[in-house]
């Protein structure tokens, strides 16, 4: 793994921001004011409080690089925190998965209950629709790569069950952000086709490493209660497209309580509620996308998929993937 040092060029005011555009050379970047800092990191990621862990000298450096609908950016910072707030990641319309590789230094993240300290190696994920807080110690150098959720279908269990946890490196992952970080410094421009394929190659990839973390994190629960999890996913994945499909008939149907159905999907970091409205939304999008259903109707997708009406149906799946139902299937969409 490359330890050059980032040897970016300087801004010296607010209205020098730059933000990184699809497909053009990667952004370089040196700050040593914290405004410019935070302004930079809102401008090209999200809304984020920034702040730096000490009043003394400040330095940021940055390469940075959109794909696709994706961003890259290998950074060098001064001992800092960003928290990202429920309160802000409400009022965003569009939802990432973020993904974090630590090059040097230590990180350490904090989300859904879990508090990890990262090293040189580590890598770990989470969601910015939920509130988390990412510290950095003294100029650490870390890889940031922020991937739409609308891009990463099925990810949100697997990432229910391990954002904020520090995971190993090697294998597939390393092989992905090794890749991220020689992009950022080959500096040759990139055609839409090029982008999308990078970004499709890159969750690809990474969805196979989530895969493998999520199969070692299941052989440390207890057998028993791993295949009884097991075997409730399945049935609900078996009956999605009956609307009465609760909680409270799952339990019933496995001959537990409701508190012990809820007990068990504590094990990976998700109510059996909101696994159901998930895959329930994710089977929408994939049927929506599908050539094979562009002659049904948004109404008749939603209730094969378990929704009893259209207008809960569209705001369910505008909260999940930032746009409508109609918008998502584009020109293909069928009202009757």
């Amino acid at each position: 793994m490359h330890t050059n040092p980032i040897a970016p060029r300087s801004l010296g005011s607010v209205q020098d921001l730059v933000l990184a555009t699809p497909g053009r050379l990667p952004v370089e970047v040196q700050i040593a004011d914290r405004q410019i800092w935070r302004d930079l990191t809102c401008q090209n990621f999200m809304e984020l409080d920034c702040e730096a862990a000490a009043p003394g000298p400040f330095n940021f450096s940055a390469l940075l690089a959109r794909f696709s609908d994706s961003l890259a950016a290998e950074m060098c910072v001064s001992a800092s925190r960003v928290t990202r707030r429920q309160v802000d990641a409400d009022r965003c319309t569009q939802a990432y998965f973020k993904l974090v590789w630590q090059f040097s230094g230590q990180g350490r993240i904090r989300q859904g209950g879990h508090d990890s300290e990262l090293r040189a190696g580590n890598w770990a994920i989470y969601d910015t629709a939920k509130e988390y807080v990412f510290e950095s110690s003294e100029r650490a150098r870390f890889l940031v790569l922020l991937l739409p959720q609308h891009e990463s279908m099925g990810w949100s269990p697997a990432v229910a069950a391990l954002a904020g946890r520090a995971l190993p490196g090697g294998g597939v992952a390393r092989i992905v952000f090794s890749g991220l970080s020689a992009m950022l410094r080959d500096g040759t421009p990139l055609d839409d086709e090029s982008q999308k394929t990078l970004q499709d190659s890159t969750i690809a990839l990474l969805e196979r490493a989530l895969e493998g973390h999520c199969r070692d994190q299941i052989s440390e629960i207890s057998g028993g209660n791993a295949l009884r999890l097991q075997r409730v996913k399945a049935y609900i994945l078996d009956h999605l497209s009956d609307p009465s499909l609760t909680p409270e008939k799952v339990a019933l149907t496995f001959s537990m309580s409701r508190r012990s159905l809820y007990n068990l999907f504590l094990e990976c970091e998700e109510t059996p509620r909101a696994y159901i409205q998930q895959v329930r939304l994710d089977r929408a999008a994939r049927l929506l996308k599908n050539p094979a259903s562009f002659e049904f109707p948004v109404a008749h997708i939603a209730r094969s998929c378990g929704f009893v009406g259209q207008s809960h149906f569209s705001r369910a799946f505008h909260a999940r993937f930032g746009v409508a139902p109609s918008q998502w299937r584009g020109p293909h969409e069928t009202e009757a």
